[in-house]
């Protein structure tokens, strides 16, 4: 089991993943707390799109969202974070579409407004950032560098220890 996380954290030396890393987060977070702080519009957007279990989803989805940016933001697991921000704007580009060729005359389960959402250009360099980070790791300033430096400097000692006894 530890083998595998390692190899999940395992990253570059590099700083440059930083940035994708920070973006993606940053967008995934700030979205997740205005959908947590109004339910209905975020309600409103899932039945416009004709996603099943709404009401379900409203908590769910948001809940991914919000674990998603903060993973990112804080480096740790950085590459579960990038698929979980990959799937969230996977949807979010559905939806978008989806609400794009709605009219007035065409919304579902009893809406009477379209509602808003951002252009789909955002969601889909939410999606690009969310897959450079699976790719390139958190990179030089994130919590996976330090856990995983922390543990190679450990079990460089424990071999050391071990030959010279």
């Amino acid at each position: 089991m530890r083998e595998s996380v390692m190899k999940l954290q395992r990253t570059s030396n590099f700083a440059y993943p930083l940035l994708p890393r920070l973006i993606a987060g940053g967008i995934l977070t700030v979205f997740s707390i205005m959908h947590f702080m109004n339910p209905g519009h975020f309600r409103d957007i899932l039945t416009a799109a004709g996603f099943p279990m709404v009401d379900a989803n409203v908590y769910a989805a948001t809940a991914v969202e919000f674990i998603a940016g903060v993973l990112l933001l804080s480096g740790l697991l950085t590459r579960v974070g990038g698929l979980l921000g990959v799937a969230t704007m996977l949807l979010a580009i559905y939806a978008t579409i989806q609400i794009a060729g709605l009219t007035t005359e065409t919304l579902p389960g009893g809406l009477t407004a379209i509602p808003f959402v951002p252009p789909v250009p955002l969601p889909i360099m939410v999606t690009l950032l969310s897959i450079a980070t699976i790719v390139l790791g958190g990179g030089r300033f994130s919590l996976d560098h330090r856990m995983t430096a922390a543990c190679n400097q450990r079990d460089g000692q424990t071999k050391a220890a071990v030959a010279l006894s």
